[in-house]
């Protein structure tokens, strides 16, 4: 089975189109069809639904999907491996949120390549939901969250303790003012959002809803006044964005940044480095 077979079911699979599919792999739709229809054949059961409207995995697709996915992944990673230049020994995959990567993995990248000179790093950044299952099916040596879903095949390591603090873009901002028309609902995963509503059952909910914290830090910078829950080391000058002044008497709430790995991996020493140099 060709590994290119694969990708296109994985394309096809993202998008539900076969011709936007085949355009973006740089082939023709006939190929692209003719690629799936051989997948078929070879498993021997129907992988999409095809109507002029719509085209859907069906039960088998959706089953199918992960194995795909997990040895197009090791095929490239493979790929990778052999085509190192002889000083690298070993390769990491890690993958973080978009928040994460900006407070706490950008500015150690130059420390990670010095205490692991041996080690090629592959550096990606995920949603939530997807990086424990790219850490289950082997896409991920490692991946760094804030809500980490419990499983018996991963182990989970907290890193870094975050105090999550009501920050104004204006100084005086009282906190009746703060939790207005300006405010900016940042996403800091389930906990907080049940904390959250707890703390302000009577304020009005946000018309301002955001899915990372840099989003929030990006309008912080903006002359108009802004508020947002944001972790206490963006006040510490780590992101280089906006002053940010603390509103007085808002309550804070304690999250950690946590890692996810496999109990099973063949890298558990240098994930062991890795953490010790994004906590110290």
């Amino acid at each position: 089975m060709d590994i290119a077979h694969l990708k296109t079911f994985l394309e096809i699979y993202q998008t539900r189109h076969f011709g936007k599919s085949a355009e973006k792999l740089c082939i023709t739709q006939s190929a692209a069809s003719a690629r799936i229809k051989l997948l078929e054949e070879r498993l021997g059961v129907r992988l999409f639904t095809r109507d002029r409207h719509a085209i859907e995995p069906t039960a088998a697709g959706h089953r199918f999907h992960k194995y795909a996915e997990m040895t197009v992944n090791g095929w490239e990673r493979a790929r990778q491996m052999v085509a190192l230049p002889e000083q690298y020994t070993r390769t990491l995959s890690v993958g973080c949120l978009a928040d994460i990567w900006h407070l706490f993995v950008k500015n150690r990248v130059a420390e990670i390549q010095q205490q692991m000179p041996e080690v090629a790093l592959n550096l990606t950044i995920h949603p939530a939901q997807n990086i424990q299952e790219l850490v289950l099916n082997g896409s991920l040596d490692i991946g760094f969250v804030f809500d980490p879903v419990q499983s018996p095949i991963l182990k989970t390591t907290e890193v870094i303790p975050l105090t999550l603090q009501l920050f104004a873009n204006h100084p005086g901002v009282v906190l009746d003012e703060a939790m207005g028309d300006d405010y900016i609902m940042v996403d800091w995963g389930a906990l907080f959002e049940y904390e959250h509503s707890r703390a302000f059952a009577d304020f009005p909910t946000s018309a301002l809803r955001v899915n990372y914290g840099i989003m929030a830090l990006d309008m912080m910078s903006s002359t108009a006044q802004r508020t947002a829950y944001l972790p206490e080391q963006v006040a510490v000058g780590q992101t280089g964005a906006a002053e940010l002044f603390p509103v007085k008497g808002a309550p804070q709430f304690q999250r950690c940044l946590s890692a996810v790995y496999r109990t099973e991996n063949e890298s558990l020493e240098l994930i062991d480095k890795l953490l010790a140099v994004i906590s110290g």
